[in-house]
This record gives C-alpha cells, sequence and structure tokens, in this order.
C-alpha cells in the first residue's frame, strides 16, 4: 500500500455542510456524493482490504495496521469536524466542539459470490430509558453518535448496497424499542385500532413495516467508487445479500468511521493517540494501538469473523495485556464479548476453523474453551453484566415469536 494526497475538493462551502445536516437531522442519514479523499488513497485502502481478505485470509479490518487507513480517517474528520474558518468560510457538518473520533472502525470485503452479506437490520446504539434516548440528540436534533460509511468500491442492490427506513418513517426512532408500560398497554387496550394493538406488541422492523405501503419507505443506498453516507446511531439499517448471478458483480469494499459525544459515548481508546498538531498534520496511533483496536474489535464483532478458539484467545491476551490502553466502558465490552465467545466454544458451538489453523496439541486445549473453575466464574459474573452491550438486531425477537398468528413483545434493541 502506498500513501495518498489529501483532495482539496473533498471539503465543500459550509452552505453545503449545513445542507448535509439539515439532511442527517430530518432522514437519519445523508449522503455525500463529493469524493472524500484521492482517487489514489481510495485505490490503495481498498486494495489492501482485497488482499488482506482474498490472497491472505485475514479480516478486512486488519487494514486498520497501515498509515493509509488513518490518512483516510483524517481526511473524514477534517470534512465532518472541521471548526469555522472565517477567511475561507468552511466548517464541519458535526458540533466539532463537542464530537469526537470515537475510534469505532470496520472494514468490510463483501462477496455476494461467496453468499456473504452485510449486517442484518439492525440499530447501532439503543439507550436504555426514553430519557437518555432523548440525552442522545442536541438541542437542534443533531445525534450524539454518528458513522461515517465510505465505500472504496461501487456499493450497489447487485454487490450489497446499505438499506435504511427513514427517520420520519420510523416510529421508534425517537421514541425507542422499549416495552410498552401498563398504562400504555390500557390505552391500547381501549382503542378500537387492532393495527395499533399489534404495533405496541410488534418488534421495532415490524413496527416500521406494518402494511404493504410501509415497504416502500425503505431506501437503498448505493454509493459510488468514493462517494460515502453518514448516519445516526437510531436509524435502522443493514447490508443487502446482493447477487451472486449478476453479471461481472464485483466485492463490495468499504469502510466505516464513528465521531460521538463522550458524554453519550467515551471514544475507545483511553489516550489521544490521533490528533492533528498546530500544524495540520495527523499523527496516526503508534502500530501497537492500531493491532490493539484490532483485536479489541475482532473480538466485538466475533460472530461476523471466521476466527479460530486460539485466534480469539490471543486477541484477548493482546487486549489485556494492555488494557489500560482501553477505555473503561469499551474495555468491558471487549472483555463480554470474549467472555460469550468462548462459552460459545466451549458449549459446542461449531468451529470448523480451528481444525483449519490449530494444531492438535492447541486444538485440545481449544476443545475446552474454559479450562478452570476460578475462569468460569469470571465469565459468569461478566456475563451477568453483558445485556447493555447487546446491539445487534439478530436477537430482537420474543421467544413467542415461532407461534403463527401472535403477537410479538416489543424487545429493548441496542
Amino acid at each position: 500500500m502506498k500513501g495518498g494526497g489529501g483532495n482539496s475538493e473533498a471539503v465543500s462551502a459550509g452552505v453545503a455542510n449545513d445542507n448535509l445536516l439539515e439532511r442527517l437531522n430530518d432522514d437519519g442519514y445523508a449522503l455525500i456524493n463529493r469524493n472524500i479523499c484521492s482517487n489514489d488513497l481510495r485505490e490503495n485502502v481498498g486494495r489492501g482490504i482485497s488482499e488482506l481478505e482474498v490472497q491472505h485470509k485475514i479480516p478486512a479490518t486488519f487494514v486498520l495496521l497501515f498509515d493509509e487507513t488513518w490518512k483516510m480517517a483524517s481526511e473524514s474528520h477534517h470534512l465532518l469536524l472541521r471548526k469555522s474558518e472565517q477567511k475561507k468560510g468552511l466548517k464541519g457538518v458535526l458540533h466539532a466542539n463537542n464530537m469526537a473520533f470515537n475510534f469505532d472502525m470496520l472494514a468490510w470485503h463483501i462477496d455476494p459470490r461467496l453468499n456473504q452479506s452485510g449486517f442484518s437490520p439492525h440499530r447501532d446504539r439503543q439507550p436504555d430509558t426514553v430519557s437518555a434516548l432523548e440525552k442522545s440528540f442536541y438541542d437542534d436534533g443533531q445525534a450524539k453518535y454518528v458513522t461515517h460509511w465510505i465505500a472504496l468500491a461501487d456499493a450497489t442492490p447487485e454487490n450489497s448496497c446499505l438499506y435504511v427506513i427513514p427517520k420520519q418513517f420510523d416510529p421508534g426512532h425517537l421514541k425507542g424499542d422499549d416495552p410498552p408500560d401498563e398504562a400504555d398497554v390500557a390505552r391500547s387496550n381501549e382503542s378500537s385500532n387492532k393495527e395499533n394493538n399489534n404495533e405496541q406488541f410488534s418488534d421495532p422492523l415490524s413496527r416500521a413495516l406494518n402494511t404493504k405501503q410501509s415497504y416502500q419507505n425503505i431506501r437503498a443506498l448505493p454509493r459510488q467508487a468514493g462517494q460515502s453516507l453518514i448516519f445516526t446511531h437510531r436509524i435502522l439499517h443493514w447490508g443487502s445479500a446482493g447477487n451472486k448471478q449478476a453479471l461481472d458483480v464485483q466485492p463490495r469494499i468499504a469502510i466505516s468511521l464513528v465521531y460521538s459525544d463522550a458524554e453519550f459515548e467515551a471514544p475507545y481508546l483511553s489516550e489521544q493517540s490521533f490528533s492533528e498538531d498546530n500544524n495540520g498534520e495527523w499523527h496516526c496511533p503508534p502500530f501497537s494501538i492500531r493491532l490493539l483496536l484490532v483485536c479489541a474489535q475482532l473480538l466485538i464483532y466475533y460472530q461476523r469473523f471466521n476466527l479460530s478458539t486460539a485466534t480469539i484467545r490471543a486477541c484477548y491476551e493482546y487486549c489485556k495485556s494492555r488494557e489500560h490502553k482501553l477505555h473503561e466502558t469499551y474495555r468491558k465490552k471487549v472483555f463480554v464479548e470474549y467472555v460469550k465467545a468462548m462459552k460459545e466454544r466451549r458449549d459446542g458451538v461449531e468451529d470448523e476453523d480451528i481444525g483449519k489453523c490449530a494444531t492438535k496439541d492447541n486444538e485440545s486445549n481449544d476443545a475446552d474453551g474454559v479450562n478452570s473453575e476460578d475462569e468460569e466464574a469470571l465469565l459468569e459474573a461478566m456475563l451477568n453484566h453483558s445485556d447493555e452491550f447487546d446491539d445487534d438486531y439478530d436477537d430482537i425477537c420474543s421467544e413467542d415469536d415461532s407461534h403463527n398468528g401472535t403477537n410479538k413483545k416489543r424487545k429493548v434493541m441496542k
């Protein structure tokens, strides 16, 4: 991978960025049609992701180890969090004085020919209470958690682009997805509108798609290479499966970065290792910190990667050895996901990759998963606090979903 220079056209005039913020507030997402960086930089990062996945069979997120990825992150930061400059009349999209780079970074290489797809429908964050949900937005409506999703290759319905349900068509976007309280149930029972009753006890996706016409509100967000979009923590979104039969279909390659208000969610790293100096030069985190972030993210999203038990344990041990570099809340989340992964292995969840990657000696160790009573007790204690970190949509429906014709009680989606 080679470095690439910046693109002076990546930053638009303030009025255009004001329009992006307006779209973000109104719809829960906004499209950025101009390139945020040079073609050389984009192509280098995209090529790095492809080589990691295809040639080396390594998760694309390892691209965070390279300087070019952080150069792209600096371009994103420059666009979204630029403070007002009187002479040039330029400013960023987001609240620069409050929002900060979050370090929640992931890279994607989705190949429909291999039956790969993006995440299933979900929200990125679900505050526990209505009050906390309200506080996850500023007074002007801007969210305190925003993802910047950058297409490094064309993302289309044929090879897996993002889909969303816009804010205005999503009942739970601002009101939350918690089960209704007794007063809500009583009011619902008094209503003669059966459709509204069903809405009170349906999951978030079903609430938003409760009629045939409502499916027309789903929006595909194709992006050309170099284009991007921003979206809030509350928007329902997912990556499509793509079409493996499409002519000349190519993998969808992308990277996502997050910005957040520290009062809502603090940056993952406990020290500021990615910053701009007074001369406008960006300083990337040292290699050890980049590897720490990769290992932590692999644990957080372990269900999305084909990792052996040995690899999961190695990631945990590296994170544990440098745990003081991780913010307390994120560190707890990382360790909880490690616990879940190890317990799944212990309980017999299929781990095909073990047979491919492990020797006979470490295969026998991995089969035990959790190998001491003390570690087992630790795992159980950590799991008692794991619910606050669940953020995927896969487990959203309650146990009675399998009964046809019955209403589904809404469950918190995080």
